[in-house]
């Protein structure tokens, strides 16, 4: 039975399953465990056998090759040891040659294995084994011995005392076979096409970007899936044309700058760290604290030191200069010690150079939303003390605050024991680069409050906040805006540790700042957490803390209302998952109640609906469908309100269509030098002059006079019809209301070109009723290049103040002329507003005028002047009740109806404490 890590390094070996860098380390791992089995090494010719036969074919024919493995099997050896590269193994008496371009190839690989062996010293040599092999076999059997080739006195002075490897060290080009005068040379490409496909693919991943002079070490090598990403990454930055152009420049600048980058290129390539993480990890722990220090004494403004053009700490200056002094004279030396040529050693050059890979990398993870081989690269900026340019800095806060980032690197050892909570993640890190290279912004600590508060401390984490908040407040050049985002991790760690009255208390300050936008889920987890504690029902114990907080209840029912009531001053609607999140908090906070009738349910499921009719004292939380034509509630009996817009809301919604309409006449009309975007602004107001200083009945039903003209002419011979628009109009006429057609400009002539860009002519009969419009003032031109949506939506707002002389238009249920009940004026358009410059008004003004105003149609489409008997305008009337969040009284208390955005319409989640 092959053991599963053997297995998968012979996996490796015909590339199903790995590079060789994986083989290694499986092979590495079953090394470790002692693993000493010849099978293994049949099964893997026999996966080269069956997987690549033409170059089977061509290994076994080679003899010497051949008799090597027959003394390898002859040997039986109890433990085995093989190269980065080939599983193939040679007995130490035998001469096995490897060409490589690098000379010394050869020397770096035996001392790299030579390390490895350090502590077997109780085995017995692998030449002393075979030799008591070879003393029981015939001498007519034994081949004759061909010595090893002298290696340099160095290499025997490193590997004195030590046990040799029965592998000789293996060239990553070619492998070749020496019997006598004659050579056999297979190159690996062709045993292995699997494993040297990728890399080939790459100029930078080369043998010589290899580090072989170290010992494979799994503690100082990166995670596999984290290296992988960022070699990745790396080895696209350093192909890029760009990248390509600006090395050559170095490189002809001074020719030592070649040897330079070469090192470059491959401590930039290399899986394996050259600074132990222990020294990296001291020197970072350091610089936390200094930061920390800073801004526990003084706020985050202590942190900068010196001038404005150099804000950088000083004590970050030298932490930073000295690692980087290490690194360099770590990475920079020859391995026995000595130093390189002067040119290669040039540090300022060697860290401008990698300043700009890793300013390159870090564009390319922001702009493919790539995170992970950013881990790999920070730790190597880390290691090397660079300092990087501002713009960088912030590159890397941005990715790993906005994509995320695992903590710090996991080694390869098997060791998958979670890192202490203390620790600093690479987030935490990036942060502190940033505010002591440069000054600490909301984004860095934005980032730093939600590290503290994932590990439990909401309390730090908010008193972090509050000391930038300070310094924000007592800086009137400081333009820093704290969002949301900030705020949101410490209200979520206060509300999942049951710390109501602290989250309270965070809640209340983030509805006092402008720039924190609250969204419906933030209410929704206050007022969870308040329920699943128990203090929205009645004669619940007070709130610790609230009494400084402002409000008017301290528990209970009541305390529910007050805030719910400030939800609907806020938002509109809830999501489903919300509705389901309170409605299992109610149920945990009532349990045992004799008014509680709520069970738990499935936070996935889907809500079912209520008809049932509750007790006057039942407490309810459900999903119910209200009844379109009375709006009343069959669970609760509460009847639903329309909530219009008040005259102050009617001015801002004026107003702002004033300033959009400006902001908008260039995006839809174009730039003209012999006009001002003004322009738009100011016949916009014209129109609204004319509406309040007009005299007669003031209007009560607005028609978008482009949407009716246009409706259903979309067949060949479809065009803006007159008689469409006339047709509508009769019928409002008939049913006493008084109305104004809205129209763009072209439409008011005889001839235009219509949207589909055809030309029209009006005939006789449309001519008259554009006129006879004309001629009742009941037909408006917008004005050439205006958008008429401005103008038709003003024109349902507008207090017309001549014409109505303060009476209110509205329409009660019982008009006695048959007119639909609700608002004046209407705007009848089908129109569904769905155009993205809607999105600019406050959507409270928005949703309440749409639910309001807006009356759809439908009838039989005109051919020219002609349609069907009979034909007849449907219209579906405007709301008869709000879809926002709105409390109505129902039994003992007051009954809150939630619009719930991804259910009916008429379905409303409804909570009556």
């Amino acid at each position: 039975m092959i053991p599963s890590r053997l297995h998968r390094a012979a996996s490796a070996v015909s590339g199903h399953r790995c590079r060789h860098r994986h083989y290694t380390r499986s092979l590495a791992s079953a090394r470790s465990t002692h693993l000493k089995t010849k099978p293994f090494f049949d099964q893997v010719d026999e996966q080269m056998k069956q997987d690549y036969p033409e170059q089977y074919e061509r290994y076994t024919e080679s003899k010497r090759a051949y008799k090597l493995r027959k003394q390898y099997e002859e040997a039986r050896v109890d433990s085995f040891h093989v190269d980065a590269v080939s599983p193939v193994p040679v007995a130490p008496g035998k001469k096995m040659m490897f060409q490589e371009r690098n000379g010394n190839m050869e020397e770096k690989m035996s001392k790299s294995w030579s390390l490895d062996h350090q502590g077997e010293q109780n085995e017995v040599p692998w030449d002393k084994q075979i030799e008591q092999q070879q003393d029981l076999i015939p001498s007519s059997q034994v081949e004759e011995t061909i010595p090893i080739a002298e290696t340099p006195k160095k290499e025997d002075n490193m590997n004195r005392g030590k046990k040799s490897s029965i592998f000789s060290s293996i060239s990553k080009s070619a492998l070749s076979f020496q019997d006598g005068d004659s050579s056999t040379t297979i190159p690996l490409a062709e045993l292995f096409p699997t494993l040297y496909a990728k890399e080939s693919s790459s100029d930078y991943v080369t043998s010589s970007s290899v580090d072989t002079t170290r010992a494979i070490n799994p503690e100082m090598m990166y995670d596999t899936r984290q290296f992988d990403a960022y070699r990745e990454a790396m080895t696209a930055v350093m192909s890029h044309e760009k990248m390509q152009r600006t090395l050559s420049k170095f490189e002809k600048k001074d020719e030592t700058n070649v040897q330079l980058i070469q090192r470059l290129k491959e401590w930039v390539l290399s899986d394996h760290r050259v600074i132990d993480t222990d020294v990296v990890g001291d020197r970072w722990k350091n610089l936390e604290k200094h930061w920390r220090e800073g801004w526990m004494v003084g706020g985050a403004s202590s942190l900068m030191e010196g001038s404005d053009n150099e804000p950088a700490s000083n004590v970050m200056k030298s932490e930073l200069k000295a690692q980087n002094q290490l690194f360099q004279s770590t990475l920079l030396h020859d391995a026995d010690g000595e130093n390189d040529q002067d040119g290669a050693r040039d540090p300022q050059t060697f860290n401008q150079i990698a300043q700009l890979l890793f300013t390159a990398l870090g564009r390319y993870c922001a702009e493919r939303a790539r995170s992970v081989p950013m881990e790999v690269a920070w730790y190597k900026i880390k290691e090397s003390g660079l300092v990087l340019p501002k713009d960088t800095i912030s590159t890397y806060l941005y990715v790993v605050g906005t994509m995320g980032m695992g903590d710090s690197f996991r080694m390869t050892s098997g060791d998958e024991e979670k890192k202490d909570s203390n620790e600093s993640s690479i987030s935490e890190e990036v942060v502190t680069y940033h505010d002591l290279a440069m000054k600490p912004s909301e984004s860095s600590i934005s980032l730093r409050v939600k590290a503290f508060a994932s590990k439990g401390d909401a309390k730090t984490a908010q008193e972090l906040l509050e000391a930038f908040k300070k310094t924000i407040d007592d800086d009137d050049d400081n333009k820093e805006a704290i969002r949301l985002r900030t705020y949101l991790p410490i209200l979520k760690q206060y509300c999942e540790s049951n710390d109501v009255g602290a989250a309270l208390a965070v809640f209340k300050q983030m509805q006092s700042i402008s720039t924190v936008i609250l969204e419906p889920e933030n209410y929704v987890l206050l007022l969870a957490s308040i329920a699943e504690n128990g203090y929205f029902c009645k004669n619940s114990p007070p709130i610790q803390g609230i009494s400084d907080l402002g409000l008017d209840n301290e528990s209970g029912p009541e305390l529910f209302n007050e805030l719910v009531s400030e939800m609907a001053d806020d938002v509109l609607e809830i999501s489903s998952a919300s509705a389901s999140r309170l409605h299992n908090a109610l149920a945990v906070g009532f349990k045992g109640r004799p008014e509680n009738n709520l069970k738990e349910m499935h936070p996935l499921a889907s809500m079912p609906v209520s008809r049932q009719p509750a007790e006057s004292n039942e407490v309810v939380a459900c999903r119910i469908s209200l009844d379109r034509s009375s709006g009343i509630c069959p669970v609760t009996n509460a009847q639903q309100r329309l909530l219009v817009l008040e005259p102050s809301q009617r001015r801002q919604l004026h107003d702002d269509l004033l300033s959009l309409s400006r902001d908008q006449f260039v995006k839809f009309a174009g730039k003209r030098e012999d006009e001002s975007p003004e322009r738009a602004a100011e016949e916009l107001q014209k129109f609204s002059d004319w509406l309040d200083d007009r005299d007669g009945e003031p209007f009560t039903a607005i028609l978008d006079g482009a949407n009716i003209g246009y409706y259903m002419q979309s067949f060949d011979k479809g065009r803006f019809n007159y008689h469409q628009i006339k047709f509508m109009v009769d019928t409002l006429e008939e049913r006493g209301e008084n109305v104004l057609v809205v129209i763009p400009n072209k439409y008011g002539y005889n001839s235009f070109y219509t949207s589909k860009a055809h030309h029209q002519q009006l005939d006789a009969a449309e001519r008259t009723i554009m006129n006879d419009l004309l001629r009742r003032k009941k037909l408006y031109k917008v004005p050439p290049r205006c958008l008429d949506d401005f103008y038709w939506m003003l024109a349902s707002v507008s207090d017309q103040v001549s014409a109505r002389k303060g009476v209110d238009l509205s329409v009660p249920n019982d008009d006695p002329s048959g007119r639909w009940p609700g608002v004046r004026p209407v705007l009848i358009s089908n129109d569904q507003m769905r155009d993205h410059k809607w999105e600019l008004l406050e959507p409270r003004l928005f949703r309440r005028w749409y639910g309001c105003h807006i009356v759809n149609y439908n009838f039989t489409a005109f051919v020219m002047d002609e349609c069907v008997d009979g034909n007849e305008v449907f219209f579906s009337q405007a709301d008869f009740f709000s879809r926002e969040i709105q409390g109505n009284p129902s039994g003992c208390g007051k009954a809150w109806h939630f619009p719930v955005s991804d259910w009916d319409l008429e379905d409303r989640f409804v909570v009556r404490l």
